[in-house]
């Protein structure tokens, strides 16, 4: 009898794209049957890749631009948290966990994406008595190599940034009384954050859904940490491309592509324009991703405003990316071998733009929030005229050619389904 997997993939399409890619190895080596828990949004991408839909409530979009604590820290304003955000921040993830239950009831195994799937999923496993493991797109077990990427760049030394992740863990308490809450709907015993967190820690096996090449994998992580190499989404076989766009891009060079992904920033019509600038005075056209930030191209002819467009089609045709350092659009950008000029924002986008730099794949990040015309222009003409940037995304685009992570990934998630289920495999 084939396995029933249930992937909980609670986040936005840079979270839920690549558990497509992972969903597909696991039906193709496992026999597995698979389905994908997810946001409305991402229900047609789900069930185009062939898998069931099953839905988690929320809209992670609508849910930032309604938050006035939210935000402010997409737009990189400071704004000292309130109780009432704090409470904010919770409401948004109510009946979330419930829904997780729900949609993982039938599941011989639970795979818990993202952040949010690795604070509730752990606790729904515990409640039906199913093995399940952590997928993870950036670095998310402690280390003493680097301080936890949502943190910034700034390394602390060995012991510091060890420390720095033991204070970022705690920061599970403000979910807390959400916790609580869904253990005693679950059924499941009261239980102190601290005393899991540290059991979870010590046994709970965690995928890393990116490359060695790209993140060596520390020397103090444990055996149940595997970093795996990437998770490829799901391709399909014709992709949807807007109309028009095939012809602009055989009507001139190829153009600079230009995308904020999920970063539902509030002055976007502001970045758009010195965008648009920036692409006028470096002399390059482009191909403008609309995406979370609602980017905008204008009616110049040199420019091309798209929606959502199959990153392993388009990227390839393009001559550098212009990007947030999302970890699913550096992943894009890397195994197309673009070089790229990196505007991070918040969370892990500064770790991921450090780290094309480090590779040689970009030049010194420029922080979106001080980004203008002049740097944004010179940072363009400086990464497509560069050939050294190009030359070192090439060959990290060979190397990640070689690596096959899902099938790495699957093969430790088929020990998973053999395992014992105890607490502790929860």
């Amino acid at each position: 009898m084939s396995p029933r997997i249930t992937i909980l993939a609670f986040g936005t399409r840079g979270d839920v794209a690549p558990m497509t890619g992972l969903a597909a190895g696991l039906r193709h080596h496992l026999g597995a049957t698979v389905a994908i828990a997810a946001q409305q949004p991402y229900e047609q991408m789900i069930t185009d890749a062939g898998f069931d839909f099953r839905l988690l409530p929320r809209d992670t979009e609508a849910d930032t631009h309604s938050s006035e604590y939210g935000q402010a820290m997409v737009d990189g304003r400071r704004l000292k948290p309130s109780k009432e955000a704090i409470v904010g921040m919770r409401e948004d993830l109510v009946g979330v966990g419930e829904a997780m239950a729900r949609a993982a009831d039938d599941a011989d195994l639970v795979l818990c994406g993202g952040p949010v799937g690795s604070l509730l999923g752990s606790h729904v496993a515990e409640a039906l008595g199913r093995p399940s493991a952590a997928l993870v797109l950036q670095p998310s077990y402690v280390t003493g190599d680097f301080a936890p990427p949502a943190l910034g760049t700034r390394s602390y030394g060995r012991i510091g940034n060890r420390t720095a992740w033991r204070l970022a863990g705690a920061g599970e308490k403000l979910f807390a009384p959400l916790i609580d809450d869904l253990r005693t709907t679950l059924g499941l015993p009261p239980q102190s954050l601290r005393s899991r967190r540290r059991r979870l820690e010590r046994e709970w096996t965690q995928l890393c859904g990116f490359s060695t090449h790209v993140v060596p994998a520390p020397g103090d992580w444990p055996e149940h940490v595997h970093v795996t190499g990437y998770w490829w989404s799901a391709e399909q076989h014709a992709p949807e491309v807007p109309a028009g766009l095939e012809d602009f891009l055989a009507d001139g060079p190829p153009p600079v592509y230009i995308g904020l992904g999920s970063t539902a920033i509030s002055d976007g019509e502001r970045v758009s324009e010195i965008v648009r600038d920036a692409l006028h005075s470096s002399g390059q056209r482009g191909v403008i991703h609309s995406g979370w930030a609602h980017l905008d191209g204008g009616d110049d002819e040199n420019l091309f405003t798209i929606g959502d467009v199959e990153h392993s089609w388009l990227l390839p045709q393009m001559a550098a990316a212009v990007h947030h350092c999302g970890a699913g659009t550096t992943a894009a950008t890397l195994r197309a071998g673009l070089p790229t000029v990196a505007l991070p924002g918040i969370m892990d986008q500064p770790f991921w733009a450090q780290r094309l730099h480090r590779l040689g794949c970009a030049p010194i990040p420029v922080p979106r929030t001080g980004v203008t015309v002049p740097v944004l222009t010179e940072s363009i003409s400086s990464v497509i005229g560069d050939d050294r940037y190009r030359r070192s995304a090439a060959s990290i685009a060979e190397k990640l050619a070689s690596e096959d992570g899902t099938t790495a990934a699957c093969r430790i998630i088929e020990t998973l389904l053999s395992a014992p289920t105890s607490p502790t495999h929860a």
